[in-house]
């Protein structure tokens, strides 16, 4: 495995990788994309968001992109690392979170994957780095 796997690979409850998520990059360092990810949030979503930010879910609860997430309330409360690890996995909300975008279904298949191998050696199976749209 390599050694910069973590800065590569920064798995969410999920199994989003955060690392490559726009959002989060958006809020670090990425400053048009930001913009382009307020405007479209703004036009599609809800026009009073007024910044784009996000600290993952691992971190402070009000600064994570969904502070009401029910992955991580969940994980939180069983302390878990990842929802794999749940003897519900998969329960319904994933599998409705699934249906939202194809990203959110391939974090399923992979979180079975690395309940199956482990998330090292799963991680070290990767080709690519991969997750966000």
């Amino acid at each position: 495995m390599k050694n910069d796997i973590k800065k590569e690979w920064d798995l969410s409850f999920c199994g989003l990788n955060c690392a490559v998520c726009d959002i989060y990059r958006a809020s670090h360092g990425e400053p048009e994309l930001h913009d382009r990810l307020l405007k479209f949030f703004k036009e599609n979503i809800d026009a009073s968001i007024i910044s784009v930010s996000c600290e993952k879910c691992r971190g402070i609860a009000d600064r994570c992109w969904t502070s009401d997430c029910p992955f991580r309330s969940c994980a939180i409360n069983q302390g878990l690392t990842y929802c794999f690890e749940c003897k519900d996995f998969v329960c319904e909300k994933l599998i409705e979170f699934g249906k939202q975008a194809l990203n959110h279904a391939k974090t399923i298949d992979n979180m079975k994957k690395m309940r199956e191998l482990g998330v090292d050696l799963w991680l070290a199976s990767q080709r690519e780095v991969k997750f966000c749209p």
